[in-house]
């Protein structure tokens, strides 16, 4: 359910859930209430739908995974791993994403720029944080197709 939070905005929050309340119009002030408002039930229902489809430990590890990557590790810095990359390169970001942050993204491509490598970047603007490329498919198609398409035809 924690996690679930980082793949959504503040802002599609706000607007889906809002302070509003589930089953009442007033507030119940009580602790036993395990879902008084709205957002607590959707990420009731979430966390349940995650552990049906998925090993709760899965998660753990991934995210463990993702902590102790470190590309520049071994390389002296971040521009260093990336020059012995020899292939062109489309970064895209979402301006809400909590869990890959447009700066991260920028990072990157500051890194390839710096060793002289081609590297298309758009951020895309998009109210459902890190899961707006699963809710919002066509922006991010219409950009990775082409690019894509030239790769495959010897082109990129």
């Amino acid at each position: 359910m924690v996690a679930h939070i980082t793949y959504l905005s503040e802002n599609s929050i706000e607007l889906k859930f809002g302070r509003r309340l589930q089953d009442s119009e007033e507030y119940a002030f009580s602790m036993q209430k395990e879902t008084e408002f709205q957002i607590e039930s959707y990420l009731h229902y979430q966390g349940k739908r995650f552990v049906q489809r998925f090993d709760a430990n899965s998660y753990l590890y991934l995210t463990r995974m993702m902590d102790y990557f470190n590309l520049a590790e071994g390389s002296g810095s971040l521009a260093e791993a990336l020059d012995k990359s020899r292939c062109r390169f489309f970064v895209a970001s979402y301006d809400t994403d909590w869990l890959f942050p447009t700066s991260q993204s920028r990072e990157l491509v500051s890194a390839l720029l710096e060793v002289k490598r081609h590297v298309s970047f758009l951020e895309l603007r998009c109210p459902f944080g890190h899961d707006s490329f699963l809710i919002d498919l066509d922006p991010l198609a219409a950009l990775v197709s082409p690019f894509l398409d030239r790769a495959m035809d010897g082109a990129g």
